[in-house]
């Protein structure tokens, strides 16, 4: 486990911003201190990181587990996050300007589309032929 943001509120602060607070704490795997008087008197820290500071999962009532599942939701939106942040930090820089790219994703359209066109067109025609070859032998039998 990678070491989190700790950040310290009054107990003011906490009682007021209750609500944006965990929100906070929970969207950015945060630890808060809650601090009265200038004495840290309490933490506020993600279900997952409680249970691994206590050594195994701990049983929780049915509203408490949606919230431990919501907890490892945001773990892995983190963990990709991470993960993409890495990958584009490792990937080339292109040195094309914007409409260089925006002319070249256009040309790779057109050229899916016109050749997407082509199979559809060999297709009615294949089909075309086999029914008119078909119609062609009934009207011979006749």
């Amino acid at each position: 486990m990678e070491k989190p943001n700790v950040r310290v509120v009054s107990a003011a602060e906490a009682k007021s911003e209750f609500s944006a607070i965990i929100k906070h704490g929970f969207a950015r795997a945060e630890h808060l201190i809650v601090e009265k008087s200038g004495v840290p008197v309490a933490a506020i820290l993600p279900m997952a990181d409680y249970q691994q500071l206590v050594g195994a999962p701990v049983a929780v009532p049915k509203p408490a587990q949606k919230v431990d599942e919501a907890s490892n939701r945001a773990q892995a939106r983190r963990d990709l996050a991470e993960f993409l942040t890495r990958v584009h930090a490792e990937m080339p820089q292109v040195d094309e300007d914007e409409e260089e790219v925006e002319k070249f994703i256009q040309q790779e359209v057109d050229a899916m589309r016109a050749e997407r066109a082509k199979k559809m067109l060999a297709e009615s025609r294949a089909k075309y032929s086999t029914t008119r070859h078909h119609h062609s032998r009934k009207r011979a039998k006749k």
